[in-house]
């Protein structure tokens, strides 16, 4: 059977035992759970590759191969789990500061996400769900989280207070130095707590939904659109209502079209959470005056220079409580950089949600 595309299956961490010497033990996927593409790993799906492939594999951070983080030792499966053995290489900066997150989140009853690339070498010929066996590239530490709702960090609009809150006493804790961390990180944990506990007390924390970037709102020049083009905005929904949209729209100068759809994405972003308009009645509720003035207002992104609203605060003033989740979802699977040809960097990202400060970013080395 041909090999399958190479895939990234990402897991929760069940095991969390580390050294001094960077010696690392870590449960990098689960056994006979099904994951969000549909893949179940067999008993014994793993016992092939692993007895064959052991010297081959590789230790990434975050699935980037410039970014060596040590070697794998050895595997197995056990207890429901697939555990990795390896060895981090402590002459490496990033090697070290990787070894204090282990020992961070270890300390506060944490554990760090890992993934690993594989590819279905066999599966069941009656349940081509179940997988038989896999032929496994390497495995990863994660510090980037978000794309995974079993992670810890959690989008901010999705996150109660009191998990915000957590989050920042965490951050608070890298802080203290005691860990290990180089000083460039310990700065970062030291900006990124700065930038929380604002938008906790209230200020307005965004995300530029282009490149990514997270800021004060506040500390950038605030510009606003004339007021032709907010009219021309708000008769956007009626429009849409008379199904004469790409008429009207026709006899705009194309800066003019152009401001108009700025401020209309504004407002998606703010009260549809991005998505299209696409029916009539939500159309009228949405561009009403108070949501197009609301959305009149933008800064530039300090990183791309791209416009950011105040209507895409991630935590603060518009941030919206909900319950606490502890228990982890069942959604394990998430695509590798190969698996997307790399168009995930070419994306968007994601309208007002917010990894946590982006705190897997400043893990990164």
């Amino acid at each position: 059977m041909a090999t399958e595309k190479m895939k990234s299956l990402v897991y929760k961490t069940k095991a969390n035992d580390v050294d001094e010497k960077g010696i690392v033990t870590v449960a990098v996927n689960g056994i006979g759970v099904k994951d969000s593409q549909g893949d179940i790993s067999m008993p014994g799906s793993f016992n092939k590759t692993l007895a064959e492939n052991i010297g081959k594999m590789r230790w990434f951070l975050n699935h980037k191969t410039d970014q060596l983080l040590g070697v794998p030792l050895s595997g197995k499966e056990e207890d429901g789990n697939l555990i990795m053995v390896g060895q981090l290489n402590l002459e490496k900066q990033m090697g070290r500061d990787v070894l204090a997150d282990y020992k961070l989140f270890a300390e506060n009853g944490r554990t760090l996400e890992h993934s690993i690339g594989v590819s279905a070498i066999k599966r069941d010929k009656d349940d081509k769900s179940k997988v038989l066996e896999w032929k496994m590239w390497e495995y990863s530490t994660l510090t980037a989280w978000g794309a995974n709702p079993q992670t810890f960090l959690v989008g901010i609009k999705s996150a109660s207070r009191e998990q915000v809150e957590e989050a920042a006493r965490l951050l608070s804790k890298a802080a203290e130095g005691k860990y290990g961390h180089s000083d460039e990180r310990l700065n970062s944990f030291d900006m990124e707590l700065k930038k929380l506990l604002k938008a906790l007390d209230g200020g307005n924390i965004v995300k530029c939904p282009y490149c990514g970037q997270d800021f004060d709102y506040d500390q950038q020049p605030e510009h606003s659109f004339s007021t032709q083009v907010l009219e021309l905005a708000s008769q956007y929904a009626h429009w849409m209502v008379d199904g004469v949209v790409y008429e009207e729209m026709q006899k705009l100068a194309p800066e003019i079209q152009a401001e108009v759809m700025a401020v209309l994405q504004a407002v998606n972003i703010m009260k549809a959470d991005g998505a299209l308009v696409t029916e009539q009645k939500n159309a009228i509720e949405l561009y009403t005056e108070k949501n197009i003035q609301d959305a009149m207002t933008y800064v530039r992104c300090p990183h791309c220079w791209n416009r950011v609203y105040k209507t895409m605060t991630v935590i603060g003033q518009s941030a919206e409580p909900t319950a606490k989740e502890d228990e982890p979802s069942g959604d394990t699977h998430g695509k590798s950089e190969e698996e997307t040809g790399g168009e995930a960097k070419e994306e968007k990202a994601a309208g007002g949600t917010f990894d946590l400060m982006k705190l897997g970013d400043c893990f990164e080395s």
